[in-house]
């Protein structure tokens, strides 16, 4: 009988595999193939799927004209998103002073008190001699005045300003920030910009959730006037407001491979999403009502923390997973991830080349298609004291075996994770974190508790009960307290962290990629022992770090 963890399917991954290969391709060439090619591409691979759809022609001529169809659609739709100006890039135009107007898009992180905005935006209005540019999305830095009746650098806010406009390189050097620019599909940077008039604030919903989301955290830091320090990682954690942490305190749960607990993700939305279902329920709301209240709350909730891309991915698998579950679907958790992936890249194609996008869907993918099933067998093969009859274990027994269960089950999922995260923390980060294994089994579960406090502390902050809320906010803080102590000791062991990275551009992608693919393979056929198990993976990853990885020395 195949066990439950290996029966999942999802239809739907093949063709996010698919859009993301054709993706790839135009990404890697820097959108320079015309878009006539792969427009020939997708009516080829439709006509072999229209050709192959007969029985006695076989499924394999529809498999591929559809792969095939994906995959040049995948590639068009991101050579459309980025847009590259050919007279920008055929004439080489240095720097140039510009007067643009912007629509802001994404605010990046601004240490506290330093008078400059800075984040992603649209570019609504130029100068006659730049009008090209209209449309444009582009990385800008710009004074902003601060105070209490200044507007707001927020989503929706626009400005017109002077400042300088450079152009991003099609395929920029590794580890750079432009690099980060082009796989965000962003083509210019304006920087040393000053503002021309006075901005105009956000429409009606941008004000809301900035409002909210400045009531949310004077919630969060309710009766924690003394303890500066803890409140900001707790404002951090639940809003993702990684601006409130100290430099110091960014450093430290990047070296222990942590800073991911700092990020809007699943573990966040699916927490809320439980919280908020639970109260409706006890509403006794019918089960469509719930989902819809549910989603719209937790919608409201993405937006008042910033809408960030890792947020909304994480929305969208919660509600994928919910509806399945409303309209009695076959679903399960990798289809709804598989659904959700899709629908994100047709909306941002370029989201594909993101750190949080590859670490956040191929961690999920990796705890469903290898952490679950390990963690399924290893429990079944945990069967201390299975000749005595459960009354007469007694409770040291039984609190031995219930946290038996609990080690097994974290120790599988952090190998599951651990796959995926350290090709990607060394591409993108340049760090190798041995150490993040073992700190994360004790920081995950612990985080988990945080989130629960804080949804409690938001819920009765917002009913007005405040001394609940002050327990609440208490009991986060020593979680809190509890984690950074851990990390800092974490640190100090030596050879926990240490700089490296792969000795060929483009081998951080090719490995995440190739350890994805072999871990669907290895589901696919059950994990058997005669293709090398669940070891196989491993054996992998370890010939890469072996073979394609050297240390990078601190020393300036």
């Amino acid at each position: 009988m195949t066990p439950r963890s290996l029966s999942h399917r999802a239809p739907l991954l093949g063709l996010v595999v698919a859009w993301a290969a054709g993706s790839l391709a135009v990404h890697v060439a820097g959108g320079a193939v015309p878009a006539a090619v792969f427009a020939g591409l997708a009516l080829a691979g439709l006509a072999a799927a229209w050709a192959g759809r007969a029985p006695a022609r076989g499924p394999i001529w529809w498999a591929a004209g559809l792969f095939l169809a994906m995959a040049a659609a995948g590639a068009l739709r991101t050579a459309d998103e980025r847009r590259r100006i050919e007279a920008w890039d055929t004439l080489a135009l240095p720097p140039r002073e510009a007067r643009l107007t912007l629509r802001i898009e994404r605010v990046f992180a601004t240490p506290e008190g330093e008078a400059r905005a800075g984040g992603l935006a649209e570019i609504v209005a130029a100068e006659p001699h730049l009008r090209e540019l209209v449309g444009q999305r582009t990385q800008f830095s710009v004074e902003w005045p601060r105070g209490p009746d200044a507007v707001r650098a927020w989503r929706g806010a626009e400005f017109t300003a002077l400042g300088l406009l450079r152009s991003v390189e099609r395929r920029p050097a590794e580890s750079t920030f432009d690099r980060y620019l082009a796989d965000a599909g962003v083509n210019f940077s304006f920087g040393r910009a000053r503002l021309r008039g006075e901005p105009r604030p956000a429409g009606g919903w941008g004000r809301f959730c900035a409002a909210a989301g400045d009531r949310l955290e004077a919630v969060l830091r309710t009766s924690l006037g003394g303890r500066e320090r803890l409140a900001d990682l707790y404002v951090a954690m639940m809003l993702g407001r990684q601006q409130e942490l100290s430099e110091a305190q960014q450093d430290l749960f990047v070296r222990s491979g942590t800073m991911h607990l700092f990020a809007i993700s699943g573990l966040h939305i699916a927490g809320i999403a439980l919280a908020l279902n639970t109260l409706l329920a006890v509403a006794r709301l019918p089960a469509a009502a719930r989902f819809a209240a549910g989603t719209a709350l937790l919608w409201v909730f993405v937006e008042v923390t910033g809408g960030t891309p890792s947020a909304v991915r994480a929305f969208w698998m919660v509600t994928c997973l919910f509806g399945a579950g409303l309209w009695r679907a076959p679903g399960n958790s990798l289809a709804a991830l598989a659904v959700s992936a899709l629908g994100v890249l047709v909306v941002a194609p370029h989201q594909l080349f993101s750190a949080s996008f590859q670490m956040s869907y191929g961690i999920v993918a990796a705890l469903l298609l290898y952490g679950v099933p390990l963690q399924e067998k290893w429990l079944a093969a945990w069967t201390p004291w299975a000749h005595l009859p459960r009354t007469e274990r007694g409770w040291v027994r039984e609190g031995m075996e219930t946290a038996g269960r609990a080690l097994i089950g974290a120790v599988a999922l952090g190998l599951a994770a651990t796959l995926v995260s350290t090709p990607a923390t060394l591409g993108f980060f340049q760090l190798v974190t041995p150490g993040g294994f073992f700190v994360n089994l004790l920081l995950i579960p612990l985080s988990t508790l945080v989130l629960f406090a804080g949804v409690a502390a938001l819920v009765t902050g917002g009913l007005g009960l405040a001394p609940l809320t002050s327990v609440f906010n208490h009991a986060a803080a020593l979680l809190l307290a509890v984690m950074e102590g851990a990390v800092e000791v974490a640190t100090r062991v030596p050879g926990a962290t240490w700089p490296a990275r792969f000795v060929l551009p483009g081998l951080a992608t090719a490995t995440s990629a190739g350890l994805l693919l072999l871990l669907a393979a290895g589901y696919m056929r059950g994990w058997r022992r005669r293709d090398g198990g669940y070891w196989a993976p491993y054996v992998v990853l370890g010939l890469v770090l072996v073979l394609g990885v050297r240390g990078v020395s601190l020393a300036p």
